[in-house]
């Protein structure tokens, strides 16, 4: 019998990290290239969408870490998780049961063309309104549009 080889967490994470920004970045790539900028932001926003990927994955790591509540600090706790998974490198300000405020200076998923830097916005958008229907997202900087950093404004609508 052959001994099954091995493989360290490390690399099976860094591995599948790696595969989904590759993938995620090429699709996106590939039919911007081919069909336009919205074109590629239509078809990214359907394939979240469809069977509830991001809802599910969203309520999935609620899950997993025990986060309950639907405050703007439940988005700031979810993030935190998200963002450490991803490897982003980030900062929180302006916390608040209604509003956070972030700074991320490092993504994994970061996209070079300017023009479908949205999309981080759909994703953003799902996994808000997933945890409180009426959350918000915001961009006010984003380094997928050409700024050095990303800042993001969750606030809870009253």
């Amino acid at each position: 019998m052959v001994k099954k080889p091995v493989t360290p967490w490390e690399l099976k994470y860094k591995y599948a990290l790696g595969a989904w920004s590759t993938i995620l970045k090429g699709f996106m790539y590939e039919i911007r290239e081919r069909h336009g900028a919205a074109e590629a932001l239509e078809i990214y926003k359907m394939f979240n969408k469809r069977y509830d990927r991001i809802k599910n994955m969203t309520n999935d790591i609620k899950d997993a870490f025990n986060i309950e509540g639907n405050d703007a600090e439940t988005i700031e706790k979810w993030y935190d998780i998200w963002w450490e998974l991803g490897g982003a490198e980030f900062t929180w300000f302006e916390r608040s049961k209604t509003s956070v405020k972030q700074r991320i200076s490092k993504r994994p998923f970061k996209t070079d063309p300017i023009d479908i830097n949205e999309w981080d916005l759909i994703f953003g958008n799902i996994v808000v309104k997933t945890i409180n229907p009426k959350a918000t997202i915001k961009r006010p900087k984003g380094m997928c549009a050409g700024d050095p950093y990303c800042e993001f404004v969750y606030k809870i609508k009253e």
